[in-house]
């Protein structure tokens, strides 16, 4: 892993900021994960502008300007040599940290035959800020590792409309049509590539049973792309494997970050 604090890089075991900053003892910060195809980083600025808002949504104001940061995240990378990155990004009031590592592609057979999920009630507090300490999603993950599937399915506990992943937005299909929400949700940077790249995509909310119900489910993550969901709770989603439309969608994806 290549580290920066400050826009110093520095060893990863060496790497620290005072116990004392409210990042450490209240989690007040916020991050951004980002990723590059073909060596290229991917949508760079809007992953920063959402960090930003992340940060203007929990009244942190941040010493470290738009462009400092942009630089230093740079800097970073050119001191990295892995063949595809993931790199996070933390911002506090006083520090900027910025981390590489070597990305590890999903398997194929995720994209091929889908994956599976599990509800988890819970509704994330901030949901348009990407908070560092989001204990909610931090068990949701660890939940749906439990019960041996992919990811969690947030779903509000009062009335059961489903939100998001714990660490993806959602996306369906109901008779060729594709829906996503965007009530109480993180706005991902991929989410909104494939509401791009769909051209047509309606916003509403959906109640969990209708998510099980849908004709085809997939969800969106900034290191994964676009997963087709083939199970919910045990339940199988549309025929069990990945749909048509979902399948489309992959396709236009691919070719607009890997050229092919």
């Amino acid at each position: 892993m290549v580290v920066s604090i400050d826009g110093k890089i520095v060893d990863e075991k060496k790497a620290k900021i005072p116990v004392t900053a409210e990042a450490f003892l209240f989690g007040y910060a916020v991050f951004e994960t980002v990723r590059t195809y073909n060596k290229k980083i991917f949508r760079l600025d809007d992953h920063l502008a959402r960090l930003y808002v992340s940060a203007d949504v929990i009244g942190l104001k941040s010493k470290w300007t738009f462009k400092k940061t942009y630089d230093a995240v740079a800097k970073v990378l050119g001191k990295s040599k892995f063949k595809e990155e993931k790199i996070r990004i933390i911002l506090t009031k006083q520090h900027l940290i910025v981390m590489v590592e070597k990305l590890s592609e999903k398997p194929d057979d995720f994209y091929k035959n889908g994956v599976k999920m599990v509800s988890y009630l819970g509704r994330r507090n901030a949901p348009r800020a990407k908070l560092l300490a989001d204990v909610l999603c931090f068990l949701a993950k660890h939940h749906a590792k439990h019960c041996n599937v992919y990811e969690s399915l947030l779903v509000d506990p009062k009335k059961y409309y489903v939100r998001e992943g714990a660490y993806s937005n959602v996306f369906w299909v109901h008779n060729n049509q594709l829906h996503t929400t965007n009530k109480n949700i993180l706005y991902g940077i991929t989410r909104d590539t494939v509401v791009e790249l769909s051209g047509d995509c309606k916003f509403e909310g959906i109640k969990l049973k209708s998510l099980i119900n849908a004709d085809e489910v997939f969800i969106t993550q900034t290191t994964s792309g676009i997963l087709p969901v083939v199970e919910i709770d045990g339940q199988k989603i549309g025929t069990g494997k990945p749909g048509v439309l979902t399948k489309k969608l992959i396709k236009r994806f691919n070719k607009l970050v890997w050229g092919k």
